[in-house]
């Protein structure tokens, strides 16, 4: 073997030990429950499977850190045999300070307090996959693999922001048939997934569950969330939020 040729695969060996370190992104892996009773879409974290599903914490800077405790935030998700259901509470010390400048659906959500959703069924790390945003005024856009245009408008899409004293609290709602199913996840079935968020009031820092890097639009580097069992009927906790309103799109 010539030094030239062993050299090079020496340099290729080494290429394809970063590339899989920088794929794997291990711990952050979610069980999601099946609801027997689903979540009423309202902003309001008093529902059932709230208070039996733990949450995971949305912390991760993007360029690396994490952020301070005010801004972190906690995200929810569980199924049923039609919808996949979504929480968010995000700490916010100053509500006031909220940017919500997005003239309406589909228009340049990402450049406000907003939360990411990143769902990609297939479990490869690659394309296709879905992208919800929405903003803590309840404006949304969605795309599908991350492209600019709307061509992907999932019609079931039902949300309800809150805002409280010292955070915002989103809820979602999203059938599967949306998301490409034809059949109800069998348990034990995983999908990539991420939690994402915006933060502009005061820091303007981009935070994810998975830590990604720069760019949130990297799918081998999502969570997995695995379709669970049904959880048992507990007694709902209340919570004391301001109503901010809700939309559902016909």
């Amino acid at each position: 073997m010539s030094k030239k040729f062993a050299f090079t695969t020496i340099l290729i060996s080494m290429f394809i030990l970063c590339l899989g370190a920088w794929s794997a992104e291990p711990g952050y892996e979610l069980t999601i429950p099946k609801t027997p009773t689903p979540p009423k879409i309202d902003g309001v974290l008093d529902d059932a499977i709230w208070a039996a599903t733990t949450p995971v914490q949305v912390d991760n800077i993007n360029t690396g850190g994490k952020v301070d405790a005010p801004y972190v935030s906690d995200a929810w998700a569980a199924y049923d045999d039609d919808f996949l259901y979504v929480a968010f509470r995000n700490g916010e010390p100053d509500p006031s300070k909220l940017t919500t400048a997005s003239p309406g659906h589909d228009q340049d959500v990402w450049k406000d307090d907003e939360i990411e959703l990143f769902i990609e069924p297939a479990y490869a790390g690659a394309k296709p996959y879905y992208h919800i945003m929405i903003n803590a005024a309840n404006v949304t856009q969605d795309d599908e693999s991350g492209g600019a245009g709307a061509g992907w408008e999932p019609s079931s899409l039902e949300s309800a922001v809150e805002i409280g004293d010292k955070d915002w609290v989103i809820e979602i709602k999203i059938s599967l048939a949306d998301l490409g199913q034809t059949q109800v996840p069998a348990e034990g079935t995983q999908w990539g997934f991420n939690f994402n968020r915006h933060i502009v009031s005061g820091v303007d820092f981009w935070t994810g569950w998975s830590t990604t890097g720069p760019s949130f639009h990297t799918p081998e580097r999502f969570g997995t969330i695995t379709f669970g069992a049904v959880v048992a009927a507990v007694a709902p906790v209340g919570k004391v939020t301001t109503s901010w309103g809700s939309l559902k799109r016909k």
